[in-house]
């Protein structure tokens, strides 16, 4: 007979998280795809051990060793389990902001110490370590071309109407001679960066997964997993990302869109539906520092 629940498609976590600030983010200076010369700065540092302490959180295992008896020849008698799923498969830009980034949380992660209760049979707590990340290239941030580098308040005066086509209907921008759209190059890139990290995510049974990835992309990818339309891009604050904020997504395989989600950190909200999400988001503009 066929095991129907082996037979259902699963449900999965997805943790998506923006990088902590930069030196560019700092002076207000687009940073795009720019990475030379780009860093998390201290603030941003404090920033993501911030985050890893919350992710190390959702990495606690419990084990049910008898610590009196931990010499005992009966090993099976031990185990581990954990209180939810842990992170076992992650994916990262690139870009060394998000390199940094993941790799403070990864620090925290690691440097997690053993708690003991004090009853003779113990409950031991421990941190499971985050993977190592897989790159994918597609999780770079929008780029913005003949921007980047430059001070926001400097292509706000000298570019103002491509400044206010982005602030208003971002989708229309172009750049590069008007040969480039980079909304929608970066709505395509949340596209196809959901059916590489979902496939291999079924691939490898990952229940939680984490993404390191960036403002623009991430709102690109939210959005993208709530079905909603590109003409939200940009009109929400509920969707944007400030640096080092996290959102939590639940994701059925081979459904189109996911089932619910929340921001996570640094506050935990509530989770959301997709279909109340789409009657209850309020436009109010952008937020995020790109």
């Amino acid at each position: 007979m066929t095991n129907n629940r082996q037979s259902q498609p699963k449900l999965r976590r997805f943790l998506l998280a923006r990088h902590g600030e930069t030196n560019y983010n700092k002076d207000h200076r687009i940073q795009g795809t720019l990475d030379e010369g780009v860093f998390l700065n201290y603030d941003g540092i404090a920033q993501a051990s911030a985050l890893g302490v919350y992710v190390a959180s959702r990495q606690l295992v419990r084990s049910t060793r008898d610590v009196d008896a931990s010499t005992d020849s009966d090993a099976g008698s031990s185990g581990e389990s954990s209180m939810e799923p842990p992170i076992t498969r992650a994916y990262c830009s690139p870009m060394q902001r998000c390199r940094q980034t993941y790799a403070a949380i990864s620090g925290v992660c690691s440097g997690c110490m053993t708690q003991r209760l004090t009853q003779p049979c113990s409950t031991q707590l421990f941190c499971h370590p985050l993977p190592e990340p897989i790159i994918i290239p597609d999780l770079r941030e929008i780029e913005l071309c003949e921007w980047q580098g430059r001070l926001r308040r400097d292509v706000a005066v000298n570019d103002t109407e491509n400044w206010n086509i982005f602030k208003s209907e971002p989708t229309k921008l172009r750049l590069n001679d008007g040969k480039f759209a980079p909304v929608l190059d970066c709505w395509e890139r949340a596209k196809a960066n959901w059916e590489v990290i979902r496939l291999d995510s079924m691939k490898e049974d990952a229940q939680l997964v984490f993404i390191m990835c960036h403002g623009a992309i991430g709102q690109a990818m939210l959005l993208h997993s709530l079905g909603m339309d590109i003409q939200l891009y940009g009109k929400s604050k509920r969707f944007a990302f400030d640096n080092c904020d996290c959102f939590e997504i639940e994701w059925r395989d081979m459904d189109m869109k996911s089932t619910r989600w929340r921001r996570v950190y640094p506050l935990e909200g509530k989770w959301e539906t997709c279909s109340a999400t789409k009657n209850m988001y309020s436009p109010s503009g952008l937020s995020s520092s790109r």
